[in-house]
Parts: structure tokens; C-alpha cells; sequence
């Protein structure tokens, strides 16, 4: 009986305890992934760690982009990718948020020179991302509006040039010219106040005017219903 305690004792006859379970499971695991190759169940070796990445190639490194890690749990299976920074859309914020190595592209470029209106209504400014990110904005002052005059330019800053109503124009004036072409109203005409005309020269009818301006009343003069006749063989009202 001595020596059959001293066998046991020794780990004799049956063998030394080889380990846990878990031990046991993990070196199992470990032979699969020596064994089995890529086509095996094991992933990795617990306790290794790697680089990981899983947005588009040639972003990490960019902006905030950056790769992260995983690990090999004792279930010889890699962990999910933890600490990684992956592409986003692009803000207008001064930064690279989707990784392409272009800061704030397809918005307007921060201190860029901009302009707002046209002609004497132009105001400069410079670019600035809006405080939401959405956009870019100008920052140029408002035009400072006027009376619109007849100069040539757009006084008012409404988008027209020498509109509406203006000082010197509306009055009658004295174009002249003969016959019915001396009667005219002042109008803004290539940025300046000039007389024109109210009625055109016309066939001559007779009636006690001189229709064609030509300095003589009713010469080779035509009926009305001449006149109306010749003017639609040519095709004019």
C-alpha cells in the first residue's frame, strides 16, 4: 500500500493533472489555428494584438482618420476594432472630415476674397464657414442703396440699371425734329437724359400734318385707308 501512495503522489500510474478545463480548451484552440490554416475555426493566438482599419483605403492618416486595434481573446477569435476613427461628411469647419487629404473641399475656401452685387452695388468681403458647418458665407457689407439716376448705373442696387422713375425724366420736351417728330418726353437713354420723340416718322397721310417729318404737310399725302392697305402689303401694323 506504501508504494501505491507513492505512485499516486508522484503522478504515477495514471499520469500528471494536465490542467483546467480552460487550460485545456485553449490549447486546443491553439493546435486548430497551427493546423487548420486560414480555413480553420481559430482567428488568431489569445493574447495577440493588431492594427486594425475599416474605412476606405488611403484615408487613414488623413484628418482625424486613424487606425485602432484589435485584440485575440482566449476564444481565439479577434475582438472588434476599438479606437479607430473613420471617415465622416465634409464640414465646412476647417478640417479634413472625410480623410482625403482636402480640407474643406466643395465649400469656398476660408479668407478667400467674395463679392456681393455688381457694378457700384459691389461690396467685398472675405469667406467664413457658417457656425453650422453647412456652408460657406460672405461676409462683404450690404450695398449702400440710392436714388436711381440716369449714369448708367444701377444706383439702387436693385438688379437694374437706370429703372423707373428718374429726375429729369417724364418732362415734354422739343425734340427738333419736324412734323409730328418734334413732340417728345424726356427718357434716360445710355446713361444720359435725352429728348425723344413720342410719335415716329410715317407715311404721309392727308390730314393737315406732315406724318413723314420731312418739313412739308400732306406732300404725295395717301387716304387712310391707303395707307392702311400699303402697310399690310409690307407686313407692318
Amino acid at each position: 500500500m506504501l508504494g501505491l501512495s507513492l505512485a499516486f503522489a508522484a503522478g504515477g500510474l495514471f499520469g500528471a493533472c494536465k490542467g483546467t478545463d480552460a487550460n485545456l480548451e485553449k490549447e486546443k484552440l491553439l493546435r486548430e489555428l497551427e493546423e487548420a490554416g486560414p480555413g480553420g475555426k481559430a482567428q488568431c493566438r489569445p493574447g495577440d494584438v493588431s492594427p486594425c482599419y475599416e474605412g476606405p483605403d488611403k484615408t487613414a492618416g488623413f484628418g482625424g482618420c486613424k487606425q485602432g486595434e484589435k485584440r485575440c481573446g482566449d476564444n481565439a477569435q479577434w475582438t472588434e476594432c476599438r479606437g479607430q476613427v473613420l471617415p465622416a461628411a465634409e464640414s465646412c469647419n476647417l478640417k479634413d472630415d472625410d480623410c482625403d487629404g482636402i480640407v474643406d473641399n466643395n465649400f469656398e475656401k476660408d479668407g478667400a476674397v467674395c463679392f456681393i452685387g455688381s457694378g457700384s452695388c459691389k461690396t467685398q468681403g472675405v469667406w467664413h464657414c457658417a457656425p453650422d458647418g453647412t456652408k460657406a458665407m460672405c461676409d462683404a457689407p450690404p450695398p449702400t442703396r440710392a436714388a436711381e439716376v440716369c449714369d448708367g448705373r444701377d444706383n439702387d442696387c436693385n438688379g437694374q440699371i437706370d429703372d423707373g422713375a428718374m429726375a429729369g425724366t417724364g418732362e415734354a420736351c422739343n425734340t427738333g425734329r419736324p412734323g409730328v417728330c418734334a413732340q417728345g418726353t424726356k427718357r434716360c437713354a445710355g446713361g444720359r437724359i435725352a429728348c425723344m420723340a413720342n410719335q415716329e416718322a410715317d407715311l404721309e397721310i392727308c390730314n393737315q400734318k406732315d406724318d413723314n417729318c420731312d418739313g412739308k404737310v400732306d406732300n404725295n399725302c395717301l387716304t387712310p385707308e391707303e395707307a392702311a392697305q400699303l402697310k399690310a402689303q409690307r407686313g407692318q401694323q
